[in-house]
């Protein structure tokens, strides 16, 4: 079940949320899959379908609006956690960088699996817009990211990806 804030990430980008609106407004038929051709409408599907917002039926591309409650049901339960790292976050987003390395290590692993898809590419902005939706500093989380090795940024800094961990 993916956590409320990468619902929220994953509709951050106006192209997305655009794509999740046609497909949602179409209602139960959905939308054809073949009205999704091309790299960059593909790429932006494929993320939908990754975070659980919209689903194939056949040719079909349908959006699953119930994902909103069960996500925040399931939040609600993650609340209860005894998990260190749980207590970390208010409302999904993370109140404090931990200073102990162990606890932090554990932090960042939790953000870039709620935030980054392993097989996309991301800009600096676009790695800081998924970074504000769970932490006021996109600039130092970003910074700890990459030093920590969640995160490869190419040597120009134009692009980001999920290390091989």
């Amino acid at each position: 079940m993916p956590h409320p804030t990468q619902l929220v990430s994953s509709l951050a980008a106006p192209e997305r949320l655009s794509l999740y609106a046609r497909i949602a407004s179409a209602g139960e038929e959905g939308v054809e899959r073949a009205e999704f051709r091309g790299a960059r409408p593909a790429k932006r599907l494929a993320r939908l379908v990754r975070d659980g917002l919209v689903r194939e039926e056949g040719s079909r591309i349908v959006a699953v609006t119930e994902v909103f409650a069960e996500a925040m049901r399931a939040h609600k339960d993650e609340t209860r956690s005894t998990d260190p790292v749980d207590a970390l976050f208010h409302e999904g987003r993370l109140t404090s960088m931990p200073a102990r390395q162990e606890l932090r290590l554990a932090v960042l692993g939790r953000i870039t699996e709620r935030l980054f898809a392993p097989e996309l590419e991301y800009t600096e902005r676009q790695v800081n817009t998924a970074i504000r939706t769970c932490f006021d500093d996109p600039s130092a989380l970003r910074r700890y990211l990459v030093e920590e090795g969640f995160l490869d940024r190419e040597d120009d800094g134009s692009r980001y990806r999920l290390a091989q961990r």
